[in-house]
């Protein structure tokens, strides 16, 4: 991100910040709990490569979701970073259904 010839210095963000915001993208998009979305970061000529893996949310045509949450995650963390984004992998590891309450 160009923060202009006026703001003397630079912004560095860390892996790990990196790793905690594609994560909680991710997780957003895909529907799931943080706490189950893993996400791994790489290199990709020069671009922001985004390994992640977790479950989606339970619907209808699972592989058009996904490749769409894939586009999204990468547009989002680039517009958050800054940064290029050359691809998004996903990974799905399950289901995750929403929990009906029980009506006394």
């Amino acid at each position: 991100m160009n923060a202009g010839p006026d703001v003397p210095g630079r912004v560095e963000i860390t892996a790990r910040a990196l790793t905690s915001l594609a994560r909680a993208v991710a997780a957003e998009r895909l529907g799931a709990p943080a706490k189950r979305v893993r996400v791994g970061l790489g290199d990709t000529s020069g671009a922001l490569a985004l390994d992640i893996t977790g479950p989606i949310a339970a619907g209808d045509d699972i592989v058009t979701r996904t490749a769409r949450v894939a586009d999204e995650v990468k547009g989002r963390v680039g517009e958050l970073t800054g940064r290029r984004v050359g691809r998004a992998h996903i990974e799905l590891t399950g289901i995750v259904r929403e929990h009906q309450s029980r009506i006394a």
